[in-house]
């Protein structure tokens, strides 16, 4: 069996130290992924923090420590590099990753500061031969691979409107549900109305922002932001002629509801009496990636990052119009 050889850049939450937290499940982060699947070997962590650096060592002793990342990258020349640093380093890392060499690029979202940082990234990507997977994990899951063929076999009919509740920062949650979107509806959307929502909480410089958008096909999308403080969200309910779809639990339980007769003789009701209850964990980045390595596949996800960016900087336009 081959084993590729992974090194994780950015050694904050996500990178490494979600690790550390006894309620999340395991793996928690992108070292703990590389850790536990049996075809990857973690042979290096970088991070500019020492302090970062040194909790993920010791989380992780095996793995060598580099306070420089084009260190790193030049001397254990890595099959998969994780980038999971702040958002600005991106495009100078994916140019570094690519200069050396490395074969496929796992990217924390979202892709770049801005949709201009995002299609650079695209374009170096595309002239590469790396394999770039974006670390939207919902596009890979099941349950959301279900929903999608429902939508193109026809089974649900034709959409007509689609709601998605998000928390904690329009860039840093809200592109979730806008990826999914682009994922699951497989077209763009037109941003035809945002504002800021001043009631809920959000990373610094990122505020929640609720949106309408339209799809070519006529279908109407809400984006909703909610207060974090009370409770984390991330549920999505899509509406067909054929029937409902709802996501909940941050995306890991579908409801499946079919229309029946109601008491009034011309209309029909949902059916959610004898909805059909699916369960789900997350699509896996890491196995993504090696699944597109094993047939040689080259995903460039920078594409769909753009994308996403794009219609996130629509939204934020769009809002500052109010």
């Amino acid at each position: 069996m081959t084993r590729y050889r992974v090194a994780v850049i950015g050694c904050g939450k996500v990178g490494a130290l979600y690790e550390r937290e006894a309620g999340r499940p395991k793996p928690a982060s992108h070292a703990g992924a590389a850790v536990r699947d049996p075809r990857t070997e973690l042979v290096a962590l970088a991070d500019t923090s020492p302090t970062a650096l040194a909790r993920a060592k010791k989380l992780f002793p095996r793995a060598r420590a580099y306070s420089s990342a084009s260190e790193c990258l030049q001397t254990e020349r890595p099959d998969i590099a994780v980038i999971a640093t702040p958002v600005s380093a991106r495009l100078s890392l994916v140019r570094l990753c690519l200069r050396y060499g490395v074969r496929a690029i796992i990217c924390e979202k979202p892709l770049a500061s801005s949709a201009v940082e995002a299609a650079k990234i695209t374009r170096a990507v595309e002239r590469s031969d790396a394999a770039f997977v974006l670390n939207y994990p919902r596009r890979f899951a099941p349950l959301f691979s279900r929903v999608r063929r429902a939508i193109t076999s026809g089974a649900l009919g034709a959409v007509q409107q689609v709601t998605c509740y998000y928390s904690n920062g329009l860039y840093n949650n809200g592109g979730h549900a806008i990826d999914s979107l682009l994922y699951l509806l497989g077209e763009d959307m037109k941003v035809r109305w945002a504002a800021v929502n001043k009631r809920a909480a959000h990373p610094p410089g990122d505020p929640c922002m609720d949106a309408t958008l339209e799809t070519k096909k006529g279908a109407r999308v809400m984006l909703q932001s909610v207060d974090q403080k009370a409770y984390g969200i991330f549920d999505i309910r899509l509406f067909g002629t054929k029937g409902e779809r709802s996501f909940i639990d941050y995306g890991t339980t579908l409801i499946e509801a079919a229309p029946r007769r109601s008491f009034f003789k011309e209309v029909r009701q949902l059916d959610r009496a004898r909805a059909r209850v699916h369960t789900s964990p997350e699509g896996n980045v890491l196995a993504e990636t090696l699944k597109a390595l094993a047939k040689k596949e080259r995903p460039n996800g920078a594409k769909q990052g753009f994308t996403v960016l794009r219609t996130l900087d629509a939204i934020r336009h769009a809002a500052k119009k109010k």
